[in-house]
Parts: C-alpha cells; sequence; structure tokens
C-alpha cells in the first residue's frame, strides 16, 4: 500500500510555510481544496455555482473569484474550483445533488495538485525562467489562466489580481522536482542581485 506524504511537509515546517523569503521573491506553499467539475450543461453549472457559493462560470482562459473561492477555466467542459480544504466534502455532496439531472461530473484532486504562491518584483521573472509564457502583468494580466510547462513539468500558472502575485498548481508527484528548481532559481536571482 502506498503511503500518503504531503508535498514540501519538512521543507515547509522548517521555513513556515514559505519556500524562499527573499527581498523581491517570496514562494509560499498553500494547500487549498479543488473540485474537478465536468459538465455538458453549463447553464447546469452555473445554477449550481450561483446557488451554493455565488460564483461566475469564467471565460476561456480565465479565473473568476468570490471570496475564498476561485473558477479556474481549463477546457470548454471543465473547470478548476479552489475552495477552503475544509469544505471539500461538503460543497462536492452539494453540486452534486444539484447537478444530479444533467451530465456533470465533481472530482476531488485536493490531493492530487501543490500550490505555489510566487510573489514580489522578482515573481514573473523568476517563474518565466522555467516557462515559455510572457507572465509580465502588462502581458498576464488579472484572471488569466495558462496550461503551460513550468521546470518541464505540467502547469496551470494564473494571476489572482493581487499586484505581483501568481499562483502556480502542479501534480503532486512533481512536488520535489518544483521545490528543487525553485531553490535553484531563487539562489540564481540572490547571486545576480548582489
Amino acid at each position: 500500500m502506498l503511503e500518503h506524504q504531503q508535498p514540501f511537509e519538512s521543507l515547509s515546517d522548517s521555513l513556515d510555510g514559505y519556500l524562499a523569503d527573499e527581498p523581491g521573491l517570496r514562494v509560499r506553499l498553500s494547500r487549498p481544496g479543488f473540485l474537478l467539475l465536468q459538465s455538458t450543461s453549463e447553464s447546469a453549472l452555473q445554477d449550481a455555482l450561483t446557488s451554493e457559493i455565488g460564483l461566475e462560470i469564467p471565460a476561456a482562459q480565465r479565473a473568476t473569484t468570490v471570496g475564498d473561492y476561485a473558477l479556474l477555466w481549463l477546457t470548454p467542459a471543465e473547470w478548476l474550483l479552489e475552495h477552503p480544504p475544509k469544505e471539500t466534502n461538503a460543497l462536492q455532496s452539494a453540486l452534486t445533488r444539484r447537478l444530479a439531472s444533467s451530465l456533470a461530473l465533481t472530482t476531488d484532486m485536493s490531493d492530487a495538485f501543490v500550490c505555489c504562491e510566487v510573489s514580489g518584483a522578482r515573481a514573473a521573472e523568476a517563474l518565466m525562467s522555467g516557462c515559455s509564457l510572457d507572465l509580465r502583468p502588462e502581458v498576464f494580466p488579472a484572471g488569466l489562466v495558462a496550461r503551460t510547462a513550468l521546470a518541464d513539468i505540467p502547469a496551470i500558472i494564473w494571476n489572482p489580481g493581487e499586484p505581483r502575485r501568481l499562483r502556480c498548481l502542479i501534480d503532486r508527484t512533481f512536488a520535489g522536482h518544483l521545490r528543487d528548481w525553485l531553490v535553484d532559481v531563487t539562489r540564481s536571482q540572490r547571486a545576480s542581485a548582489r
């Protein structure tokens, strides 16, 4: 039997949740809940989301937020709902119940993803060193969501609309690789700033 492991567990304990806390670059670990929502009826999904949490379905390659909830567009029939982790079971049950009459699926993906919040004046520069996207705010504005390869692994990057802050979601099996890569980037940027 496989043993469940928390990504970055020992590292986050020693750094109080921060992988890097440098002038101009801060990388913070977070563990929100995630539900993958798949539906052939966007209107049924919109009704369920409005009734449960008051969230609108975003346009393609965008995200919408309300309070502690964010809905990220993934494909024309898939969205990723980020929410407070303690609400996963209740929220999944409520959405499943509301979508019962339509062809829809809600899947708990909370243990599937690692979320890194990268912030500071050098946040975009740090992430751009590992992907082909231009993440500067004037090119990658608030609410934009993109799938890309980050440090050679599949990632979802989105701009939550706070200045100089980006969120990166990756499969938890790549957590060690991402950690090592971010540590190297932080060291490189620290050395070049001197």
